[in-house]
């Protein structure tokens, strides 16, 4: 008995130092108030073991996303180095402002380029670098679309991105588009393809 309380003290120490404050397995008061001290010991070291294989499974997800994320950043450098005309756009963005405490502040010019089928952050900062911000930055697998999107939980909302479409012919010549992403950013995006060997406008 001595044996089986050092256990449970030691098991239920661990259980507060991770900041649990509930009963393992869910159980509420009365359940663990009727439960013996080793049905309580049982009942902590269940969820020891299930806490591991939930640990041990979110490492595993971690891990393949990084992965993930490795090939593809080396699937867009083997195409940036492998580039034709056409698989490089680059953009301008200027002027750019961003919505801030209810008004416009103005950001740094931003030049980028992106392979087809690449998207990331771009970085963007006040002219005084008082304030900074993100955008999502995308060219589409087609060759025919840029988009900025807002780089926050509301990016997923109708109108957090602003999309310029243009025929092949379109990015090209090249374009200049006024864009306003409601309650987030507005300014100018200049696009077109990024000469390559030969290949000019």
């Amino acid at each position: 008995m001595k044996l089986a309380t050092k256990t449970l003290c030691l098991v239920l120490g661990a259980w507060i130092l991770t900041g649990c404050s509930l009963h393992p397995l869910g159980i509420d008061d009365d359940e663990w108030a009727r439960m013996s001290q080793t049905d309580q010991l049982r009942a902590y070291e269940k969820q020891a073991e299930l806490d591991k294989v939930r640990a041990e499974a979110q490492a595993r997800e971690r891990q393949a996303q990084a992965e993930a994320e490795a090939r593809k950043y080396e699937a867009m450098a083997e195409m940036r180095r492998n580039a034709q005309y056409g698989d490089i756009v680059q953009c301008v963005l200027d002027p750019v402002d961003v919505l801030y405490s209810s008004d416009w502040v103005a950001l740094k010019p931003q030049v980028f380029d992106l392979v087809r089928g690449e998207e990331r952050a771009l970085s963007l900062q006040e002219q005084r670098k008082h304030y900074s911000t993100k955008t999502r930055v995308t060219f589409a697998e087609s060759g025919l679309e840029v988009a900025l999107c807002r780089d926050d939980y509301y990016a997923n909302r109708r109108d957090g991105c602003f999309r310029a479409l243009g025929t092949s012919r379109d990015f090209q010549r090249g374009f200049r588009k006024d864009f306003t992403i409601d309650g987030f950013m507005k300014g100018t995006l200049r696009c077109d393809l990024k000469p390559i060997g030969r290949r000019y406008y």
